[in-house]
């Protein structure tokens, strides 16, 4: 799928994928493997399988790889000049790294393309929301619900890296445009940005949504 997950960002981006579930974790750091034996089977082969995504990914951009640390809020904290996104749902891992010189931020998310339940449609989304999931899903799309919400997913996940905030469900409002297999995210939040332009894919079981956030215009000097 890998070239399918090219198609979503930019030249700037490098990306690598994985279905793999059994990777050798010897790649990780000391602090990496000691966190690892608190937590399930399921969660160890998930941050083994992303970490390693993520260390191909540097590579693949000219980055020394490195160890990854993980933030208060689970988020992935990335070397200095260095910005990414990393992802795993059900036996698929994926993440996205570039040179903060050439990409402000980055959100990647996968989701398995199964139905989004309607309890939690409700509540992650608004009316307009609700109404496009409605009429999506007499067309190409399967499971709108479920796209809706990794959109969502990656908004947040572009979003935190730049403020360091909390950003709600319904504090973000997509607009998709599907004859381009893509969306706009409007941000309902005072912040730095008000609207970030996405794409997705859904391919062999999986939605995959990317946003790319540019780097801000320089400063115009006197």
């Amino acid at each position: 799928m890998r070239d399918v997950l090219k198609d979503l960002f930019s030249r700037s981006v490098a990306v690598t994928d994985t279905r793999d579930s059994m990777i050798d974790s010897s790649f990780l750091s000391l602090n990496e493997r000691t966190y690892l034996e608190n937590v399930s089977q399921n969660r160890k082969n998930e941050y083994i399988a992303g970490r390693f995504c993520a260390h191909q990914s540097m590579a693949l951009a000219n980055i020394p790889p490195v160890h990854i640390p993980i933030g208060n809020k689970g988020e992935p904290i990335w070397p200095s000049g260095v910005v990414g996104s990393i992802t795993h749902s059900r036996g698929y891992a994926a993440a996205a790294v570039a040179k903060q010189s050439d990409v402000h931020s980055l959100g990647l998310d996968a989701e398995i393309d199964e139905p989004l339940s309607s309890r939690v449609l409700r509540r992650i989304s608004i009316e307009s929301e609700q109404e496009w999931v409605k009429a999506a899903a007499s067309g190409l799309i399967q499971h709108p619900g479920k796209v809706l919400f990794s959109a969502k997913e990656a908004t947040y996940k572009a979003w935190y890296p730049i403020t360091n905030k909390w950003l709600g469900f319904k504090e973000v409002f997509i607009n998709f445009h599907e004859e381009r297999n893509s969306f706009t995210a409007h941000i309902q939040k005072n912040g730095p940005i008000a609207e970030m332009k996405g794409r997705y894919a859904i391919f062999n079981g999986v939605i995959i949504t990317a946003i790319e956030i540019p780097p801000p215009p320089p400063e115009n000097q006197s």
